[in-house]
């Protein structure tokens, strides 16, 4: 996939060389962190699943970057409120784990990007095709892999070597290609499709206890939306 993303210079951080955005922003992505309760959410439409899958490879093949998904902004609908009672979506926040990101030193970071805007430069990033299959529970899943999690300034900062983020990237992927088809998004235009817990350090047990699962929200293949749409209106 080729995503048009914005760089921005990074300067006297060690491995980190650049912060990359999304040219366009992932409107329908709204991100729970799982630090308020132990239990997050990335929920999303299948245009931004599949685009986050590919930013999670992005990262995994730029290991001096860190891709940061502005979310804080985005208007919470109303069938989601109800996760975001007392606090707004999260940022993320993703880099290799070479790239040596502290989530301490993010809001000095975002700080330098806002001040140097006029050195950010438009480019067009190539990312690697998904692949086939993955599964959350596979054994390449090793220790080594799996993703830490970490927050300051509510932005969420995953982390993990190459081959952890491009497998979650394909996991993404996965599930915004079961979009269309699924039937719980037929019936209720919101489905449950995958979870990062079993990738996640000490995911779902002690010492660290976090959850993450992965929603869909896409209303468009909502058989009551289109049965609404077809009824004539009264004579």
């Amino acid at each position: 996939m080729r995503l048009p993303v914005i760089s921005h210079p990074v300067r006297r951080h060690g491995s980190l060389h650049r912060i990359l955005i999304p040219a366009a922003a992932l409107r329908h992505t709204w991100l729970r962190s799982p630090f308020l309760t132990g239990y997050g959410k990335i929920t999303a439409s299948r245009a931004d699943l599949l685009r986050l899958g590919a930013l999670f490879r992005l990262a995994a093949i730029s290991p001096h970057s860190a891709v940061h998904l502005p979310l804080r902004a985005n208007q919470v609908p109303e069938d989601l409120a109800h996760w975001f009672t007392d606090h707004r979506p999260a940022d993320l926040l993703i880099a290799h784990r070479d790239a040596g990101l502290r989530a301490s030193a993010w809001p000095g970071l975002r700080a330098s990007t806002r001040r140097r805007a006029t050195q950010a430069d438009r480019q067009t990033a190539t990312t690697p095709a998904a692949r086939p299959d993955p599964d959350p529970h596979s054994r390449d899943f090793s220790a080594d892999r799996r993703l830490a999690l970490s927050e300051h300034a509510e932005t969420l900062l995953i982390t993990a070597p190459g081959q952890g983020l491009h497998q979650v990237g394909d996991l993404l992927s996965q599930a915004g290609e079961a979009v269309a088809t699924h039937r719980d998004i037929h019936r209720n235009g919101f489905a449950l499709l995958s979870s990062l817990t079993p990738v996640l350090r000490g995911g779902g047990g002690a010492p660290d206890e976090l959850e993450i699962d992965i929603y869909a929200r896409e209303p468009i293949f909502h058989k009551a939306r289109w049965a609404a749409s077809a009824t004539p209106p009264p004579a």
